[in-house]
């Protein structure tokens, strides 16, 4: 007796639970952002577009799941999924033009977060756009100043210094002529003078960042490394005075 009375009692609360307005929603989503139910508001929101296709408050909604995405959860995929869906199916609000311009601005916005990732100590996350821009924006004039940084997380974050080598390299490899080109060979032959103790191996490079780069502003710098490669500081007279009591 008892089951066939709660039964129906639940088909009703799934009918008033159901049966939400789409301002009900929109609140409840933004109850449930401060109560740090980031998935909960993320079903209402989507709850509101599906079954409110055309309320004023729809558009809002779909850019309001981009914020959530990008900002709350780091998903860069779903939150770019999220804009280019208020861009599409809601031509001439104001939420898809802000939207547009996001997606025009996107690499500077994944630059930007993964160093605010960083500082947060969310090191992990920062990789993961970092890896995101790197895939997605490989022609970006700002994506080789995204590989640099994986290569100063790796050197400075994690000390998984064979790593930081190789994301060193993929700046040289994959964007010659950058900026950031002959600060990530300099990275590369000051990790194997002075951290992984290869004279050899930062000989090499060294030598060739001096030829590819004479001029440039760490040459001095890599003249100083090359002169007293392997030497302590004990032997280097311009650092005698560390070690002087």
């Amino acid at each position: 007796m008892k089951t066939k009375l709660i039964l129906p009692l639940l088909g009703l609360l799934l009918i008033t639970g159901c049966s939400k307005s789409a301002s009900e929603l929109f609140e409840l989503s933004n109850e449930n952002l401060k109560n740090d139910k980031t998935d909960q508001a993320i079903t209402d929101l989507n709850n509101l577009v599906e079954k409110y296709p055309q309320d004023s408050l729809a558009s809002q909604a779909q850019y309001k799941l981009s914020s959530i995405h990008l900002n709350w959860k780091n998903s860069l995929t779903n939150g770019y999924d999220a804009l280019q869906t208020t861009v599409k199916n809601y031509v001439g609000t104001v939420h898809a033009i802000q939207a547009q311009k996001e997606i025009d601005q996107f690499p500077e916005y994944i630059l930007n977060k993964a160093e605010s990732l960083r500082k947060r100590k969310m090191t992990k996350e920062a990789v993961d756009h970092l890896l995101y821009m790197t895939e997605n924006y490989s022609e970006h004039a700002l994506t080789p100043k995204g590989q640099y940084m994986l290569g100063d997380l790796y050197m400075n974050d994690f000390r998984d210094f064979t790593t930081a080598i190789q994301e060193y390299r993929k700046v040289i490899e994959n964007y010659a002529g950058s900026t950031q080109e002959a600060h990530a060979l300099f990275m590369i032959g000051y990790i194997y003078a002075n951290v992984v103790d290869d004279v050899i191996s930062a000989k090499i490079e060294y030598e060739d960042f001096l030829n590819r780069f004479p001029a440039h502003e760490l040459s001095p710098s890599v003249k100083f490394e090359l002169e007293y490669l392997g030497k302590g500081i004990e032997n280097i007279p311009a650092l005698k005075h560390i070690t002087s009591s």
